[in-house]
């Protein structure tokens, strides 16, 4: 015979006993979890029930009744808890996917802001690596270009901990990687388990320890140009929807480079239209030297001679021929200072700074000078500094009412700066003409600037600035190639 439980204490209806355990069982599932929550919460109600509620029961087998009430409620507070718990799994996903949706969206905001403000590409490669390396929580970004010749060369990296991989690594395309699925295909794609692909490119994804791995088509001007890589090292894989999100990256990169690409072809441009002129001018200085000038003194001296044959009587005659010889004298010098203004000899043959020195004693304003230059430029640079100094001071001379004007240049290793500063009125900064519309574009052509300001304590300054390493146009940051394979 078992033992007899008396109940002591006040009747407890057993409806309301099951509410409260349902409850109980409700809060221990939300917090603990269904596996732990509910053999605690049954256990407990239970042994209450069995032990202190009336009719209390011996211990010992419990009868039919009673086991079918407790796999009633046991069903009921399992399916309860079950909903408990999944009202809170439900939950904390909807508060992740909101928490990543909000962090996704800052950080395509800031590449975006990189993008706005014409940062060079290798900025945003470098920004768009490390955000989807943060925002997938991969232990791996790269940004890579596809090369004419099938290859692909590695751009920017972002890594959880130190890496082998470094930006300008180059690699074939071959086997299954993904950025081979990506260059073959345009489209985004990945590959959840390296174990058993084969090539070069597989065996450097092993060597890094990488397991598996995203990538989304990198497309400028519909035109493939490379791929945005997610990899991780842990053996579950990136979830199902990365490439598509990956993607909101990839469309930024390819304005970034459009850009840049779209900046480049402008300046290349730029630069031919220049080096043509220049040409151009060139040719004419030649043709106004070499022939017209020559040909006026040769008529000049012929006149010189003839004068000298006529007879003395014939003063009327004397006095035409030496003024034709006058006429055609003053036309050579005209000539000269014409082809000088075009392209001056002096330029081409003694440098800069000779140039600059002839230019400035030329000057209708009284012109002090301080230039300081070591060595020879290319060309094109020596020609824009030479016209950014003459278009300054005739500008100096027609519009500043100016006493003086000085000249500074300065060189370094990387630049030539200039600066026509003058204490006139301050009306050249307002008298923006075609010549210095002409000099803005010749200076951009040269990947320089320039630009007129107003100093307060009077007068205008023109400032250029001429870089010297990435003269003739190259842009400072190449995008590189874009291939269509």
């Amino acid at each position: 015979m078992g033992v007899l439980v008396q109940h002591v204490g006040p009747y407890i209806p057993i409806e309301i006993l099951i509410v409260f355990g349902i409850a109980g069982i409700v809060a221990i599932t939300h917090y603990a979890g269904v596996v732990f929550g509910v053999p605690v919460a049954l256990a407990s109600f239970l042994a209450f029930d069995w032990y202190y509620l009336p009719p209390t029961h011996p211990i010992g087998i419990p009868a039919g009744g009673d086991l079918t009430e407790a796999v009633v409620f046991l069903l009921l507070a399992t399916a309860v808890g079950e909903f408990a718990a999944m009202a809170q799994r439900r939950s904390v996903a909807a508060e992740t996917a909101r928490s990543l949706l909000t962090s996704e969206q800052a950080a395509l905001r800031r590449v975006a802001t990189l993008v706005a403000q014409d940062a060079p590409p290798a900025d945003v490669f470098a920004a768009v690596a490390a955000e989807v390396g943060r925002i997938f929580d991969t232990d791996l970004a790269t940004v890579v270009r596809f090369e004419p010749d099938s290859t692909a060369t590695v751009v920017a990296v972002w890594s959880r901990r130190p890496s082998a991989l470094r930006p300008g690594v180059n690699y074939k395309l071959d086997g299954s990687v993904v950025a081979t699925a990506v260059f073959q295909s345009h489209c985004p794609a990945r590959v959840d388990d390296y174990a058993r692909v084969l090539g070069p490119a597989a065996d450097l994804a092993r060597q890094l320890g990488i397991c598996s791995t995203v990538a989304a088509p990198i497309v400028v001007d519909r035109r493939l140009w490379g791929a945005a890589i997610a990899a991780v090292t842990r053996p579950a894989p990136l979830p199902a929807e990365s490439e598509t999100r990956i993607c909101d990256f990839t469309e930024l990169l390819a304005a970034s480079i459009a850009n840049t690409q779209n900046k480049a072809e402008l300046t290349t441009s730029r630069a031919r239209i220049v080096a043509a002129a220049d040409e151009t001018r060139r040719r004419l200085e030649r043709e106004l030297h070499d022939r017209v000038q020559q040909r006026l003194i040769s008529l000049a001296l012929e006149l010189t001679i003839a004068e000298s044959s006529a007879p003395p009587d014939l003063s009327d005659l004397h006095v035409q021929l030496s003024s034709v010889k006058e006429g055609l004298k003053e036309l050579a010098d005209s000539v000269r200072e014409l082809s000088r203004g075009i392209h001056p000899t002096i330029l081409s043959e003694g440098g800069l700074e000779p140039a600059l020195k002839a230019l400035i004693r030329r000057s209708t304003v009284p012109a002090d000078y301080d230039i300081r230059i070591d060595t020879r430029f290319p060309e094109g640079i020596e020609v824009a500094a030479y016209h950014v100094v003459s278009e300054a001071l005739s500008n100096v001379a027609k519009h500043a009412r100016a006493s003086g004007v000085t000249v500074r240049v300065r060189n370094s290793d990387r630049a030539l700066t200039l600066s026509v500063r003058d204490d006139g009125c301050g009306c050249v900064a307002s008298a923006r003409g075609s010549g210095l519309t002409g000099l803005e574009d010749r200076v951009k052509a040269l990947g320089g600037t320039i630009d007129v300001v107003a100093p307060p304590d009077g007068g205008t300054e023109l400032r250029a600035t001429l870089p010297v390493v990435s003269h003739g146009g190259s842009p400072p940051s190449d995008p590189g190639p874009v291939v269509s394979p």
